[in-house]
């Protein structure tokens, strides 16, 4: 497990510390690894290890034709920083060139806007034609898709070489890692965040960063500031590899009917992309079991657009929750609700594909030099939220069931 070695830290320096990451996860360990350089950072962790919660459940694909503004220039700042990742990877393969299929079953224009973002920042793309198809990514032979996008430098990320490489950076810049160590409540002074409170005490700071995912609004709440935030759980299927081999294909997206396959070394990783809403208990892990109706949901997608990979039989899998905003764009910036609280929430499942371009935006912004590649507006945690999200139960985009705040708060209690 990632922290074997690394969960054995020494205690913080101090009580003090100039900024207090909540989460180790990858978007809390990433903000610390781009911080810890110039600032005295603490990493407060719930559980016994770093990466053991949303971030041990990714899949790992970097997705860069995304349907978020925010979060194609997140992924596209990731992207430019895996090509060389530094020190903190030097022994280890963080990520691996496998090239995407990004298709379109129903709507052939959805991921346009897309298309004109990541050109004009001289990312490859091009329109795959039904011959070359087949030649590149022959699991989608036969697929019934209206449009399909071919990126040929897109990435698969190994999540757990990201978060060890994160934690050995941040340990190597003097951070302090705090483990099995639940924030109980942020510490106020005259309405402003000014710490932590652990059951070792308070931590202060001059800056929390909450970077707790789908925990993160049991902290604003108890304060009376609201930040809708939704868990969804998601389930993942491991499958065999049937007649088209996988080792070298590209990972593949049908993305308005909800349906993905990344090769694995004996198979197939694949998701029906279900969503369905389930808070997080207060104790142990987010990670579930996998239902027997999502399994035959997965198997009826594979067999009306993957006919090439008709005979592959599911395996083990599981699921695991990815938080999002109602309006499906990140969580980033400072709370003007709360001085002294930023936030790094709110990634719906890309925590792979933003990780860097996160720790790089709050680096940025707590320097007081914002990233002229990211909207500031677009992410900031008091936005005008939608009082009804959204969600894709299958994982369609055309059949949305839509879930209100009363339905959150209903569930919380």
């Amino acid at each position: 497990m990632i922290c074997s070695k690394i969960g054995l830290q020494p205690e913080p320096r101090s009580d003090v510390a100039d900024v207090v990451v909540i989460g180790a996860g990858i978007a809390g360990c990433s903000v610390g690894w781009h911080l810890a350089a110039k600032h005295n950072v603490t990493v407060v962790e719930r559980g016994s290890v770093a990466g053991s919660e949303a971030s041990a459940h990714n899949a790992g694909m970097v997705r860069l034709l995304g349907e978020d503004p925010a979060e194609r220039a997140l992924a596209i700042r990731t992207a430019d920083r895996l090509r060389s990742p530094g020190l903190d990877w030097d022994k280890d393969q963080l990520s691996r060139v496998t090239g995407a299929v990004l298709g379109l079953a129903h709507d052939p224009l959805h991921l346009h806007d897309g298309v004109a973002h990541l050109r004009a920042h001289g990312v490859a793309i091009e329109a795959l034609q039904d011959a070359d198809l087949v030649r590149i990514a022959p699991g989608l032979a036969g697929a019934p898709l209206k449009a399909r996008w071919w990126l040929p430098e897109a990435r698969v990320v190994d999540a757990h070489t990201l978060v060890q490489g994160l934690v050995r950076g941040l340990v190597r810049q003097g951070a302090a890692m705090l483990y099995n160590s639940p924030v109980q409540s942020l510490a106020l002074r005259s309405g402003q965040v000014i710490g932590v409170q652990c059951p070792q005490g308070v931590i202060r700071a001059d800056h929390v960063i909450l970077a707790a995912g789908a925990w993160s609004h049991q902290l604003t709440d108890m304060l009376g500031v609201e930040r809708p935030l939704y868990p969804l759980r998601r389930t993942l299927l491991s499958t065999t590899s049937g007649a088209v081999q996988s080792a070298a294909h590209p990972w593949c997206w049908i993305d308005d009917e909800g349906l993905y396959f990344r090769p694995e070394t004996t198979g197939w990783l694949m998701s029906a992309c279900d969503e369905h809403l389930d808070l997080p208990k207060a104790t142990g892990s987010s990670r579930g079991a996998v239902q027997p109706t999502q399994r035959a949901l997965l198997h009826d997608k594979v067999s009306r657009f993957l006919p090439a990979l008709a005979d592959v039989q599911s395996r083990q899998g599981w699921s695991g929750l990815r938080t999002f905003a109602s309006d499906r764009s990140p969580m980033l910036g400072p709370d003007p609700q709360l001085p002294g609280l930023w936030w790094a929430s709110a990634l719906g499942g890309y925590g792979v594909t933003c990780s860097f371009g996160v720790g790089e935006a709050l680096q940025a912004w707590l320097a007081g030099a914002p990233p002229g590649w990211l909207h500031a507006g677009g992410v900031q945690p008091d936005r005008h939220m939608l009082g009804r999200f959204p969600i894709r139960p299958t994982g369609q985009l055309h059949r949305p069931r839509l879930v209100s705040q009363n339905q959150l708060g209903d569930a919380r209690d």
